[in-house]
């Protein structure tokens, strides 16, 4: 049955990056103003729906390139293993691309329209850059996640940026520089994840010349990148609670956090084997998760 094949080829463990950053977003909008669940539903839809349309784009664009290969250490793709054929790839692709191009029309028709024909018009093209972003990361002639440091920025942009900012004002038609500072804690936490896969596959992507910043930097100063992006997440949450209620609930999961990414840092500096980074970055995904729910929910209180 090839529904399993699918469902690992969309990466479950990653999809709570999506979750995250809307979900802390409406937990904080929810608590300034009284928000639309429909709004975040079709925002989580959206968002989710995006994600795993840009996995299965990477699973097609780095078998046709060749990076997916015996030598990868991470998990082994489908297209791959010969699992799923990349005819039906393709297919899903553009299906994925539909759908997520009507999840994203419906949220905005539920949340901009006859309001706004100007921001609409922005967020409808931000769609489509969104959906081309996607498939561009791994797939075209010149992918650029295979470019030094774009598959970085766009991280940051799309799960960082775009996931809370973004989301909040779609929430409240308000444009907030607390919450902008909270974009930019979220999207490095996210850039860490990708920089760990990155170093995982380190050896691999530089024989087949994908330039991550781990395959520019090297395997030690990939590392002191990883810490200071860690570092700076942390400062700019801190940051972010300073400016606003400072509860107990508050400075609890914070602190329980900080010290979660802080052992989390001290693991990636003593790390001599490159298959473990496998490990550290499931963790990561974990804390982004439990990160962004718990400083939200604190925000209901």
């Amino acid at each position: 049955m090839k529904l399993k094949y699918w469902i690992s080829a969309a990466r479950i463990h990653t999809l709570p990056l999506s979750l995250s950053g809307i979900t802390l977003s409406f937990f904080i909008s929810q608590s300034r103003k009284n928000v639309s669940i429909i709004t975040y539903i079709l925002s989580i839809t959206t968002a989710l729906l995006l994600q795993i349309l840009a996995n299965f784009a990477n699973d097609y664009g780095d078998s046709i390139t060749g990076v997916d290969n015996f030598r990868r250490i991470g998990p082994k793709r489908t297209i791959q293993c010969g699992l799923i054929s990349l005819s039906e790839m393709k297919k899903a692709i553009f299906i994925f691309s539909v759908l997520s191009f009507f999840s994203g029309l419906f949220l905005l028709f539920q949340t901009i329209l006859w309001k706004n024909i100007l921001i609409f018009f922005i967020y409808f093209l931000g769609i489509l850059v969104c959906i081309y972003s996607s498939i561009r990361y791994s797939i075209g002639s010149r992918p650029y996640g295979y470019i030094t440091g774009m598959g970085d920025l766009f991280v940051m942009i799309f799960f960082g940026i775009l996931s809370v900012e973004g989301s909040y004002f779609l929430y409240t038609h308000i444009l907030s520089m607390d919450i902008f500072f909270l974009s930019l804690s979220i999207g490095f936490l996210n850039v860490g994840v990708l920089n760990l896969n990155n170093m995982r596959d380190l050896d691999n992507d530089r024989e087949n010349k994908k330039y991550t910043i781990p395959v520019w930097l090297g395997i030690e100063y990939a590392k002191l990148y990883h810490t200071f992006i860690i570092l700076i997440s942390i400062f700019l949450g801190g940051y972010f609670i300073f400016l606003n209620k400072k509860t107990v609930c508050q400075c609890f999961f914070f602190i329980f956090i900080f010290i979660f990414l802080i052992l989390h840092v001290r693991n990636i500096i003593f790390i001599k084997e490159n298959k473990i980074f496998d490990l550290e970055l499931k963790k990561l995904v974990i804390l982004i998760f439990l990160y962004g729910f718990s400083i939200g929910i604190c925000f209901l209180n």
